[in-house]
């Protein structure tokens, strides 16, 4: 990275605070408004990070940008699996559930064990998770009230809000038209980390 100008270097700074906040990266116009330059200017600089190997980006789409090193050169993204629907009666981590794998960075995983799952549905739209998104799940068998997790329901697999209450475990959607799962018998799969979704 000793090829970057100051700007350049002052604009993957940015952009890597900007993802660590927000789990998404900044559009173009949010760029050009940070530093007070043209987008013209903000795209150049993008296309110069993207040709030094430092970041990824596509042409024509909003918030594609991906970081692939650190002001330190060290990775920034890692490879996560994502798991595709379950059939019933076999497990989640199986073979035949793996559908490929996607990038995301580490400032949003962590160097914690996680997945990705995709949603399907409405149920919890009103936090904002809406279907076609690819959820990033950390890997953990444990939730606290109101975390928003991957349950294993026997053959099913959901993503809800979980809630302890006496004697019972509540998973709940986000979205008053769908009831709320009430079970003694629920496996935490995992917990939100965050979304990826595709415009």
């Amino acid at each position: 990275m000793k090829n970057l100008t100051i700007r350049q270097r002052e604009i993957l700074a940015f952009l890597d605070t900007f993802i660590k906040k927000n789990h998404f990266p900044p559009t173009i116009r949010e760029i050009s408004n940070h530093f007070s330059i043209s987008p013209k200017a903000a795209h150049d600089h993008i296309r110069a990070l993207k040709s030094k190997g430092v970041i990824k980006a596509e042409d024509g789409r909003s918030r594609a940008i991906e970081l692939v090193q650190t002001r330190d050169n060290e990775p920034l993204s890692r490879e996560i699996p994502i798991v595709g629907n379950v059939a019933a009666g076999k497990p989640i981590f199986a073979d035949e559930n793996y559908e490929g794998y996607i990038a995301v960075p580490i400032s949003l995983t962590g160097k914690n064990p996680c997945f990705a799952v995709k949603v399907r549905g409405d149920s919890m739209r009103d936090a904002g998770i809406m279907d076609g998104d690819i959820a990033i799940i950390e890997q953990r068998s444990t939730a606290s009230d109101g975390d928003i997790v991957v349950a294993l329901l026997e053959d099913s697999v959901t993503l809800k809000r979980f809630y302890r209450e006496k004697g019972r475990i509540r998973l709940a959607p986000e979205n008053p038209a769908y009831k709320p799962i009430f079970t003694n018998d629920v496996r935490i799969l995992g917990r939100l980390k965050g979304l990826v979704r595709q415009y």
